[in-house]
Formats: C-alpha cells, structure tokens, sequence
C-alpha cells in the first residue's frame, strides 16, 4: 500500500528519532501483527502519523522482502528535494532481520506482467499487455510505453499508468539510474517488447556499468573550451539516486602549476591532485564524495556532493587550504538534483 499524508516537520534528528522511537515501542508489533492478520489497514493511520514526523510530503508503503519477511518502505516518491529526507530515514534504521527490513525506494514486483491494474472509472489494465521500447542514450534508457487502453484514457493518466509499469518492472531506484525520457504511447511499437524483457535489457546494462558491490563505474572524457582543452572524469550513472543524503555541491578549484602546453596537469601536478582527492575522500567518509573532476587552464575542478548536516563543507575547506600549488577555493550551494554536474553526464 502506498500512503501521502501532511503534517509538521521538525529538525532532522528529531523526525527520525521519533519515528523509531515509535517503531520500536509499538509500531514494529502493531505492524507485524496487521499483516499476520491480513489487515494492513488497520495500522495505515498509525504509520502514516509516524511518517509524518519525517516529513509532511513523504510516501510509504508495506513489501514483501526478499532477506526478510516485510519491507517497509519510505520514500521520496520522485522529488529530489525529499530523496535526502528518505535516506537519512534509512540510515537511521536498525539492522534489518528474518521478519523486517528497510528501505527508501519502492521494490521492483516480483512479475510485473502478473499486475493488473483496477479502477471503478475505467477497464483494467493488465500489464501482461504493456510493450516498450527502449533506445539507449548516453547510459540511460529513453522508453516508450504502450497499452492498449492509452487510447481511451487522458494524457496525464497514461503518464501515470507507464510509470507505474516501469517501477513495477525496475524498481523506483533504478528507475531513476537508468530510464531517461519516458512517453506513454497510444500507437504500438512495431520493435516493441514485454515488461520482462526490459527488466532483463536493463540488469544486463546495469552489470556493465556498476562492479559487483554496485557501485559507480568511471568514465574519461575530453573536449574543447575558449580557454583551451579540458578532461574530465566522472562517475556512471552521475545521479542523486547513487547517494541521496548527499545533497549540497561542493565545488573545490585546485591550481596547479606544473602544466603542460595545453594547460593540463603534469606529472609532478598530476601526482599532488590525485593524493588531494584521496585524502579529501577519507576526510569525508560517508558524509559526502568526489563525483568527478575536470581540469583545464591550470585549474582541476573537483566536484563533491555531501551531507549538508553533517560539517562535510567545513572539512573540505579545511582540505583545501593545505593545497601547496596556490590559493584553493570552494563554493558550496544546495543541489539535491545534481544539476551542477549534468554537464559531465554520460
């Protein structure tokens, strides 16, 4: 079940305190209980109060797991502006075990071809009927989604019913990793596919971009500017969803002064960047990370997403001032939707 509901909020440490609090003096029993029953009605008021201690604006739900019984879920539901909210939730859960565990993005279901969608107003939508399109662009998967009732329905409503197949099928977390443009379609694809091929198109994608704990893989990049040459590094997929508590940019311009005719770093320039980035990534540890970088001119540009709550910013401006070649600089505005980097997306 899914559930939006409003409310206060109050400081971070106290929204998710009092939800665990709550959590571990009864909701966890009430919770468990309702489901041994068949009846998670009976407690949807009572998480949905709790869920609005940690925002007014966030959705939760109840899954079924795949190393535990039950999942509960809190989410952001798409906004980026709640995607830090939902995942310092998360990070404050206990450990997961045989009956519960947690997490911020909805599950993928188990068939996505199996769901079939009711409503009072409209035929049923069997999803076993969706078929899709998927055009690779950059690492993200521009989709085209078709059922046979999009000729009857409004355009907004196909836009939610194609969506609602995707995060069937993918999982809302991959979702926003790997589907780019999606559009609801009244006219079927002659090249088109089922829901269970496009989960296999893209787990098979996801395999080549990310190593086996599923994290990001890098990318070298080269162009042109007025000021001269630029390379560039970055991580693959470039995407909040990769670290949704990081939500301030923290752009730090290191100058460097051995360069070569181009205004790139050279060896002894080179040698000193990557041991800045080193030491700036233990200086940060969970509380923020070097996305990419850039370099031209003399400057390298690192950029780093953190934790604003955390003294993350602090820390790298500490960094920044042992930087021996030159003044450092480091300026830091809120990006929950890492608009800062999308130039660097592959």
């Amino acid at each position: 079940m899914g559930l939006f509901s409003r409310g206060h909020a109050s400081s971070p440490g106290a929204q998710h305190d009092a939800f665990w609090q709550w959590w571990d003096e009864s909701g966890q029993r009430l919770t468990t209980g309702a489901l041994a029953r068949n009846d998670p009605m009976s407690v949807s008021d009572a998480i949905s109060s709790a869920v609005e201690t940690i925002h007014p604006e966030l959705a939760w739900e109840l899954a079924s797991g795949e190393v535990s019984e039950h999942v509960l879920v809190v989410t952001a539901g798409g906004s980026p502006d709640l995607r830090a909210t939902a995942r310092r939730w998360l990070l404050a859960a206990p450990p997961a075990d045989e009956v519960w565990s947690y997490a911020d993005f909805r599950p993928p279901a188990d068939d996505p071809e199996s769901i079939r969608l009711s409503s009072g107003q409209a035929p049923d939508i069997d999803f076993a009927r969706v078929c899709v399109t998927a055009r690779l662009s950059g690492s993200r998967f521009d989709t085209v989604v078709f059922h046979p009732v999009f000729a009857d329905l409004d355009p907004h409503s196909r836009s939610q019913v194609a969506f609602l197949a995707l995060d069937a099928t993918l999982g809302e977390h991959d979702v926003e990793l790997w589907i780019g443009e999606v559009s609801a379609s009244e006219i079927s694809p002659v090249d088109g596919f089922g829901l269970r091929a496009l989960r296999a198109v893209v787990r098979e994608h996801t395999r080549a971009k990310v190593d086996e704990d599923g994290r990001p893989s890098w990318i070298l990049m080269q162009g042109d500017t007025a000021q001269g040459p630029l390379i560039a590094a970055a991580q693959v997929p470039l995407h909040p969803a990769t670290a949704p508590h990081l939500g301030t940019h923290v752009a730090v311009l290191l100058p460097y002064r051995h360069r070569t005719p181009e205004g790139l770093p050279a060896d002894a320039s080179l040698s000193a960047l990557r041991e800045f980035e080193d030491g700036l990534s233990r200086a940060m540890g969970t509380d923020g990370q070097v996305v990419a970088h850039q370099s031209s001119n003399g400057t390298r540009v690192l950029h780093v997403y953190v934790d604003d709550t955390s003294g993350a910013t602090h820390r790298a401006k500490a960094a920044a001032r042992q930087w021996p070649e030159g003044t450092a600089h480091v300026h830091a505005m809120a990006d929950p939707g890492w608009q800062s980097v999308a130039h660097l997306r592959a």
